[in-house]
């Protein structure tokens, strides 16, 4: 799956991709933010990525000037309470800037919200993450628990189109992209085979009936 919209490409996390991942995951600068801050090994890379690859979690790849810079994620899907868990990370350090994560958020809300029709979505954050606090906070997440250095927010879709039309006016006029995200910025045509089988298959009818269309 890769989904392009507002000059950025998020592309579905593939196997080839966990060695980057792994390294870039590994380095201080972003295994300090982390809650397992542990160095990574290369088996465990590979079990984690088993683990995740299937149709309860959707993890990007965030692609800008043709250069892999981040990570986002919805993970841990309930199909039927419609939720998920969020993330992002960038890595690359030239991109770090509310800017370039604002518009994979929103990609990834939209997506989320307007596309999959999910209700919730929340993030865990290290309390003493300062700046995803804010990031959270200014992306319209709010804070439902705190468990020791543990924070858990929550985006409903209610909070987020409070959000939404300030937040696409701002990206639209930034990237000149005035159409918002639909079926149709998705891409599936290099899905393999055995991919559709176990990422795309056998999902609810709201999720199935979109993603069949892309297939013909």
């Amino acid at each position: 799956m890769i989904i392009r919209k507002y000059g950025i490409v998020l592309r579905r996390l593939k196997i080839g991709d966990i060695e980057l991942l792994r390294e870039k995951r590994n380095q201080d600068s972003v295994r300090n933010y982390m809650f397992y801050k542990n160095i990574i090994s290369k088996e465990e890379q590979k079990e984690w990525f088993y683990s995740i690859n299937n149709k309860l979690n959707y993890y990007f790849i965030i692609e800008y000037e043709d250069k892999k810079i981040g990570l986002i994620n919805g993970k841990n899907i309930d199909y039927d309470k419609r939720t998920s868990e969020g993330g992002i990370f960038i890595w690359d350090e030239n991109y770090r800037n509310i800017e370039i994560s604002a518009i994979a958020s929103v990609i990834m809300a939209e997506f989320t919200f307007m596309v999959l029709m999910f209700n919730k979505t929340f993030a865990e954050v290290l309390a003493s993450n300062n700046a995803q606090v804010k990031y959270n906070e200014f992306m319209g997440y709010e804070l439902v628990q705190k468990q020791g250095d543990k924070l858990t927010y929550v985006l409903t879709k209610e909070s987020y189109i409070k959000k939404r039309v300030r937040l696409l006016k701002a990206i639209q006029h930034l990237t000149k992209d005035k159409k918002q995200i639909t079926w149709q910025d998705i891409d599936l045509s290099k899905v393999l085979k055995e991919e559709r089988t176990n990422l795309y298959s056998g999902l609810p009818d709201y999720v199935q009936e979109g993603l069949n269309k892309l297939f013909h």
